[in-house]
């Protein structure tokens, strides 16, 4: 079939150039694929983690089950939540929330976002042979990307526990994304890549015949010189070769080689950068380091103890302390906030929020018009529609009353221990986060304090930071420790928190950026 020296060295170096560069394309497709499934199956579980935060145990307790769905109002509070949630990602089909059912293998419905599409009654039982790791989602937040079919389609799912202010599990949250949306995606992705390779392999097809048309040219006019003098041409003479023509040969070869030393040029480049990209995270780390109050501000009869450890070289948890007003010298602000997201993409969300934070408290207004005017930048950015927030508890201090006025975007409430009544004061829970809804209102609560009170503000780093064997630090755990050390001051509160959770950690990496921040009244 290819009897031409030409057509041959045009096959070699296509099937050559081919299977090199298949090879290729596919290991970095499948690195590509893998890096992709991981970086969704994260995000999965980051959103169901902040969605179960969202809603409290105490209003999925308080839905009567028995009752039947008829006693739930359409547009009831948890509903409204529910699709709330829904509506930050348009690839969700539903978000519900279940319960434990009288055994193992079965769970009930509370209620869902979608009760048109999916109707569920309220405790409606459900099969969890159907997917067994929807069980899992009452002990943490889990995201099953192995697709599971039931009566209503087939889905990939991400689940979480709901708890009660005290840390008890009492509900679990699920999120669907339909499995073939998920398939659509991935053979977009595909696609991509089967085009690039089609590309390549057209362009080595005409370099290769162009090539071997160059480097069978000497040949060919010997070939032509010979048939002349077959045909009686005695006087015709090839004239004169040089080395060089002959050396196009080796030359071609030089090009498939010159391939492979383009990649190792790429590797060198691509190492390079990584060096590039260590440096600009040192940088980071160092400016988000700088971003954090180096000591707490002097305020009369308060005393603060306050930092943030990221579990990256850079993180999303943030706080601050700064004057409020033209009341600046008695009325000080206070800031912890989380970011969704770890690494540079929460710490470019967290440093954007803290700005618009900044420039609207300056305004001196109060922490729930604060909230709300930062919202209405933040969401209209176009980072909050790709499912970024900010959970963030403002509070407002007034050294003269000795008020503290605060209020909560979807973070954890701060712990209120009164020194009088030896006790933890239970909070109301929070709006919904920052960045998800323009136009969201942030409802305000005043806290009368007296000598002797703790206020403990932390991210959920501090209460999930977990041990080698996977068990959490727990909210229990963190109040124990600051009734029994209720005597000490801030900073002595603060160091024995850190201790506690160094010595529970042990040599466990930490998963989550670890904010905390203790305030004592004197």
């Amino acid at each position: 079939m290819f009897k031409s020296f030409s057509a041959r060295i045009s096959v070699i170096f296509f099937l050559t150039s081919a299977l090199v560069l298949g090879a290729v394309f596919f290991f970095f497709y499948f690195r590509a694929a893998k890096l992709r499934d991981d970086a969704f199956q994260k995000h999965f579980e980051n959103f169901i983690e902040v969605s179960a935060n969202f809603i409290s145990g105490e209003e999925v307790l308080e839905i009567p089950l028995e009752e039947g769905c008829d006693k739930l109002p359409q547009g009831g509070n948890l509903i409204r939540k529910l699709r709330s949630i829904r509506a930050v990602d348009p690839d969700i089909f539903d978000v519900y929330v279940m319960v434990r059912g009288p055994d193992r293998s079965t769970l009930r419905f509370v209620t869902n976002a979608d009760r048109e599409r999916t109707p569920v009654a309220c405790g409606e039982p459900y099969d969890v042979r159907n997917e067994p790791r929807m069980r899992d989602g009452f002990l943490d937040a889990v995201a099953n990307m192995i697709p599971s079919t039931d009566k209503w389609g087939t889905w990939v799912s991400a689940y979480a526990p709901i708890r009660k202010r005290t840390g008890e599990t009492v509900a679990m949250i699920g999120v669907d994304i339909a499995q073939q949306r998920i398939m659509e995606i991935r053979a977009e992705f595909f696609n991509l890549f089967l085009l690039s390779i089609g590309a390549c392999l057209f362009f080595s097809l005409a370099i290769g015949l162009l090539s071997s048309f160059w480097l069978t040219r000497p040949m060919r006019q010997v070939i032509q010189g010979m048939e002349r003098v077959r045909s009686g041409d005695l006087n015709h003479s090839l004239g004169h070769f040089s080395q060089i023509e002959f050396e196009k040969i080796a030359n071609i070869f030089n090009q498939m080689t010159g391939s492979l030393r383009h990649m190792i040029r790429e590797l060198e480049i691509s190492t390079r950068e990584n060096e590039r990209v260590r440096h600009e995270i040192e940088v980071a780390t160092e400016i988000q380091q700088s971003i954090f109050p180096e000591n707490p501000p002097e305020i009369e009869g308060l005393e603060i103890a306050a930092s943030s450890a990221p579990a990256k070289a850079v993180g999303g948890d943030y706080f601050d302390f700064f004057p409020v007003g033209t009341d600046a010298a008695t009325r000080t602000g206070f800031v912890i906030a989380d970011a969704a997201g770890k690494g540079i993409p929460g710490t470019l969300y967290m440093t954007r929020s803290r700005s618009v934070f900044r420039v609207v408290s300056s305004q001196g207004n109060a922490p729930g018009e604060t909230l709300s005017r930062s919202n209405s930048y933040i969401a209209s950015d176009s980072s909050s529609k790709q499912g970024m927030f900010i959970t963030v508890l403002y509070m407002i201090y007034d050294s003269q009353e000795k008020q503290m006025i605060y209020s909560n975007a979807g973070h954890y409430n701060p712990l209120w221990f009164k020194s009088g009544e030896k006790k933890f004061i239970p909070l109301k829970s929070g709006g919904i986060p920052v960045g998800i809804l323009p136009g969201q209102e942030f409802p305000e609560e005043t806290l009368q304090l007296d000598s002797g009170d703790i206020l403990v503000m932390y991210t959920d780093g501090v209460i999930e930071a977990k041990a080698e064997d996977g068990q959490m630090f727990g909210l229990e755990r963190l109040t124990r420790i600051i009734e029994q050390n209720s005597s000490l001051g801030a900073h002595e509160i603060f160091e024995k928190i850190q201790a506690e959770i160094r010595d529970f950690i042990g040599k466990a990496l930490p998963f989550d950026d670890m904010t905390l921040m203790v305030l004592r009244v004197k």
